[in-house]
């Protein structure tokens, strides 16, 4: 079967990276906004000057390739490089915001996967430039990511793929990426949007507003204090509870809501799972903090925001993870590695794959128990799923809990304690941005790299990700 692969032609690939990178070069040069406005020269230059050189360099690579019909295996690759392109590209201009090389590419890839796992430790030390733009990519990032997963990474024809077109374009498949863009792209700027404003009536600063919608609606969770929300009033958190919960769902669902068609929730089988998990969570915290971590102080308003931020992968907190007892780190593992919606800006395994596996465990169960020769089709919320597409599933949720134990066997096998390697790299990979403390400039060089692998893999999705390291994509070996 080696031989019938089809690798990618670089040059399509080189075309359509150059095709991204002029858009890239426009993100990286916005927050010199933010640098003109507090007086940060440095960052304002900086940003202005790697944004214009990496949209000239983009423009230039679109220049020397001709355009051509993109196949799904180099849509794949454009879709997981894209992200390694645009983590290079900012490491400047965060280097200049006082940063060093390998802290700055963390902070990178963080940013644009919507992970949120900082390696600031005081973020009063650095510009405000560079907040603005630690947010602003999770926003780019985080609209990438819809796009990419509808149009790209999910197989038109698939189960997953007919579910989403269902929210978008009643029984049409998205054709492209920039359809996608386009049509989606309207309602993330509202929502964004409404964010902010909510945000600026419950008292919060127009910096600190805009920063935290930009990262809210993403789910990526990147904050302007270095506490998180800690120490903010009710209102705030009762604005940021929506933002992070809507942030989960599937984005293609609110233009159906927004057409006059409510009724499109409850079409939608992930969510009222993903509602009922968030639920879930808010009472195994509440008897938490009564029970094992009643020492931490925290009550009902530390619960519920800490099961949704959980659920839907934000990663903003009002408590400190690290201070949590071993149970509740254990506990806090569960949702950060399950995630929402598949369509939305959160990451890990997602609910949809997990609807998959909850019917193929019945599914074996019942077959057990049936006549022989009768014939039950797979259905995921009335949909019939294939073989391929199950195994696929199948196939990633193992691999997805392969890469995990491996990650974190590598930090157990430097010293730091399993617990706390098996959380940092479950937020890692799964997008969550929660950290126990490992996360710090004094982490070794190579495990920064690690936890930015799996920051990347989680991001594109274990398949894209494997098919960009798979040789035979690039060099196929003929048959003799």
């Amino acid at each position: 079967m080696r031989f019938l692969i089809r690798p990618v032609r670089y040059g399509v690939v080189v075309n359509y990276l150059g095709q991204l990178m002029v858009f890239l070069g426009v993100a990286i040069a916005v927050p010199a906004l933010i640098g003109l406005v507090a007086g940060e020269w440095t960052m304002l230059a900086g940003h202005l000057a790697v944004g214009a050189l990496v949209s000239v360099v983009g423009l230039l690579l679109r220049g020397m390739t001709s355009e051509s019909a993109i196949r799904p295996v180099e849509a794949f690759v454009v879709g997981g490089l894209i992200y390694l392109v645009a983590t290079l590209c900012i490491a400047p201009t965060l280097r200049l915001g006082g940063l060093g090389w390998s802290d700055a590419l963390f902070e990178g890839m963080s940013s644009w996967t919507t992970t949120g796992l900082s390696i600031i430790p005081d973020t009063s030390s650095v510009p405000r430039a560079l907040l603005f733009a630690r947010a602003w990519m999770q926003w780019c990032g985080g609209l990438g990511v819809v796009v990419l997963t509808i149009a790209v990474l999910v197989p038109p024809g698939s189960s997953a793929s007919r579910l989403l077109a269902t929210q978008v374009e009643k029984g049409d498949i998205l054709p492209s990426a920039v359809f996608a863009a386009r049509t989606l792209s309207s309602v993330y700027i509202a929502a964004t949007a409404g964010a902010v404003v909510l945000l600026l009536l419950s008292g919060m600063g127009p910096f600190d507003a805009i920063c935290h919608g930009l990262s809210g609606v993403s789910t990526g969770g990147f904050s302007t204090y270095n506490a998180s929300l800690t120490h903010h009033w009710l209102p705030t958190l009762l604005v940021l509870l929506p933002v992070m919960a809507l942030g989960a769902w599937p984005l293609p669902l609110f233009r159906q809501i927004l057409r006059r068609n409510p009724g499109a929730v409850r079409e939608e089988p992930q969510v009222p799972v993903l509602m009922a998990l968030m639920v879930a969570w808010i009472a195994v915290f509440v008897l938490l903090f009564r029970t094992t971590d009643a020492r931490l102080g925290a009550g009902p308003r530390d619960a519920i925001f800490l099961g949704v931020s959980l659920q839907s992968g934000t990663g903003y907190r009002t408590i400190e993870p690290a201070q949590l007892s071993s149970l509740g780190k254990l506990v806090m593992l569960v949702p950060m590695n399950i995630g929402g919606c598949i369509g939305s800006t959160a990451g890990a395994i997602k609910i949809y794959r997990l609807l998959v596996l909850f019917q193929l465990f019945r599914m074996t169960v019942y077959r057990t128990a049936l006549r022989p020769h009768v014939l039950k089709p797979f259905l995921v919320a009335g949909r019939p799923l294939s073989r391929d597409e199950v195994e696929s599933v199948a196939f990633f949720v193992l691999a997805y809990l392969g890469l995990l134990g491996l990650t974190a066997a590598l930090f157990t096998a430097s010293g730091y304690p399993t617990l706390d390697s098996l959380f940092e790299c479950a937020s890692a990979l799964g997008a969550s941005g929660f950290s126990v403390g490992l996360v710090q400039p004094s982490l070794p060089t190579w495990l920064k790299f690690v936890l930015m692998f799996n920051m990347w893999v989680g991001r594109i999705e274990l398949i894209p990700a494997v098919l960009i390291l798979y040789p035979r994509i690039w060099f196929l070996r003929r048959r003799r």
